[in-house]
């Protein structure tokens, strides 16, 4: 039995993420595909456009068999802790037998070697990066010009990549994530095989389109812009779309700003002490939401306020989220400490899929709950605080829902399992 994993946000699901698995079946004939995918909040540090279970199910509905939630502390973390911890989460179910993912060049010995060199940290390595962060540069560039400059010339590159088309390779999203990938799974040890499949006709945050194809940010934008789902129907796949217009404007779009009173109330707790608790967030960040925290309308147009050319727009979105949902460092490194991952949420698999739920129950080295209720027989500490924070957060994103739309969404915790056509979504 093969399974291939794959770690995505599919928010919302496209034609490209369509393409994506179905080119994951083709390359790794798959008898199963699992998915560990965010819930309702993103790595970009914004709530999702789309709920959890909406997307979980296009997903099932176009190649995945299994849809895993990575949890809220995760979910919103930097590249290297959502990368480290989704592939942590697939090493331990102890049944994927490769990891796939996107990368905007074909090319994996270059992402390899820039894995081998972040992972290493040499002293050339970090002489150049320091001589990067002295000139003013933020730290994500900084971190992928030096490893250019470190990779050109060695074998695996040669003298015909000048350091700034390397620089250019590795500064792409998907590229970034595939290190990021890379670099888990030589920590971990993990026997998973690493396969990338070429990102094609549009980049990750392109305001281009091609044909049926376009950007999960211009989807999300466009559908911002114009308030109507038919401006993006032609970018997502036919199968889901007799289902997601039943549900817009019932329980989607969310956008970040409609969160945006959450937000002047938590942060008007705080204290510049206390905001140094949270993940993402630094002394001088603190210092500067404390100074500017009155002149908050917007938690878009506060970011963009106190953004500089050192604190990046999607670190201070991370740092202010992790305020509002009260996700502290100290709790991320308890986690980290225990193991990273310690259960697998199952948020929906497919009804032939049943043979793969008990692979999982069979090898998993951590709990794999397929019924939350049971969330307090199987999970110890500190991972119970893990999913009851992650739980709490979905509260929070669903009554956002209820004052927009009038909608109620049930809790987590009571949600029944409801069967869809061939799929089961808990």
């Amino acid at each position: 039995m093969k399974t291939a994993g794959v770690i995505a946000e599919f928010d919302p699901f496209h034609n490209g993420h369509s393409y994506f698995l179905r080119r994951v079946r083709e390359l790794t004939s798959a008898d199963f595909i699992i998915a560990v995918m965010s819930g309702d909040y993103t790595q970009r540090g914004n709530a999702a456009v789309m709920g959890k279970r909406l997307r979980a199910k296009a997903a099932m509905l176009n190649g995945a068999d299994a849809v895993i939630e990575l949890p809220v502390q995760y979910s919103t973390a930097s590249a290297e802790l959502f990368a480290y911890a989704g592939v942590s989460l697939l090493d331990k179910l102890g049944c994927v037998d490769t990891l796939c993912f996107g990368t905007e060049t074909a090319d994996l010995k270059i992402l390899c070697l820039a894995a081998d060199i972040l992972s290493s940290e040499t002293d050339e390595y970090k002489e150049i990066l320091n001589s990067y962060l002295k000139k003013g540069m933020n730290y994500p560039e900084a971190r992928m010009k030096a490893a250019a400059e470190t990779m050109q010339g060695t074998e695996i590159t040669d003298a015909s990549f000048r350091a700034d088309e390397l620089s250019d390779v590795l500064r792409g999203s998907n590229n970034i994530l595939a290190i990021e990938y890379l670099k888990a799974l030589k920590k971990l040890g993990s026997g998973m095989q690493p396969l990338n499949i070429k990102r094609e006709s549009v980049d990750h945050d392109s305001v281009n389109t091609f044909g049926i194809y376009s950007s999960a940010k211009n989807i999300r934008e466009t559908l911002k812009t114009t308030n109507s789902f038919e401006s993006v129907a032609g970018y997502l796949p036919e199968n889901t779309l007799s289902y997601l217009r039943e549900h817009f404007s019932m329980d989607f779009p969310v956008y970040n700003d409609d969160l945006s009173l959450l937000y002047k109330y938590s942060l008007e707790m705080e204290t510049e002490p206390s905001l140094i608790r949270y993940a993402d967030m630094s002394t001088d960040l603190a210092r500067r939401i404390i100074k500017h925290r009155n002149e908050f309308q917007t938690v878009s147009q506060f970011t963009e306020l106190i953004k500089t050319r050192n604190i990046t727009y999607t670190r201070i979105s991370r740092a202010l989220l992790h305020t509002l949902l009260r996700i502290t460092k100290e709790d991320i490194g308890k986690y980290r400490d225990a193991g990273t991952a310690g259960y697998a949420r199952v948020i929906g698999f497919r009804k032939e899929a049943s043979g793969l739920i008990d692979r999982m129950n069979e090898k998993s080295s951590v709990p794999v709950l397929t019924r939350l209720s049971d969330h307090r027989k199987y999970i110890k500490a500190p991972f119970d605080r893990m999913l009851e924070d992650t739980l709490r957060s979905s509260y929070i994103y669903d009554s956002v829902i209820k004052d927009i739309y009038d909608t109620d969404i049930t809790p987590d915790i009571s949600h029944m399992a409801v069967s869809e056509d061939d799929m089961i979504l808990i």
